[in-house]
């Protein structure tokens, strides 16, 4: 089953000790080989690559560490899809209607197109979401 669709800032409390929370374990306590969740395709696993690279540039981990939890990050049971009409009309317009990225509208777009709810930590994007009728991962309904 599919559980949500998780962004970078979401998964990095699965990086970070101090980022840790109880719904991301929740989450990572639920994945196995019929649950999983669901990425934008190549944008989550560049975000993962750029967060881990400025961990390592502020010394927050070490390369072997950066690289050994990006491979933890992989092997999680996820499912990469393409976002919406590839970057198109649907993308722009989440970007003007909620003042996003386009990586965030990116993760909203796919949220919409799977009916998930989304898993963030990221406020702006959270605040979105519910604007957009998307329900947020592990919140109350």
């Amino acid at each position: 089953m599919r559980l949500c669709v998780v962004d970078c800032s979401f998964a990095m409390a699965w990086v970070f000790e101090d980022e840790r929370n109880a719904l991301a374990e929740s989450l990572l306590d639920q994945l196995d080989a019929e649950h999983s969740f669901v990425v934008p395709a190549v944008l989550w696993g560049l975000e993962v690559r750029n967060t881990l690279r400025s961990a390592v540039r502020r010394q927050r981990l070490t390369t072997a560490d950066a690289d050994g939890r990006r491979r933890a990050l992989a092997e999680l049971p996820k499912l990469a899809v393409t976002c919406p009409n590839g970057l198109g009309d649907v993308i722009d317009e989440l970007v003007r209607n909620h003042d996003l990225t386009s990586y965030d509208a990116a993760y909203l777009a796919v949220a919409i197109e799977h009916d998930l709810p989304l898993a963030t930590a990221d406020a702006a994007l959270a605040r979105a979401a519910k604007t957009a009728g998307v329900a947020l991962y592990g919140a109350a309904t």
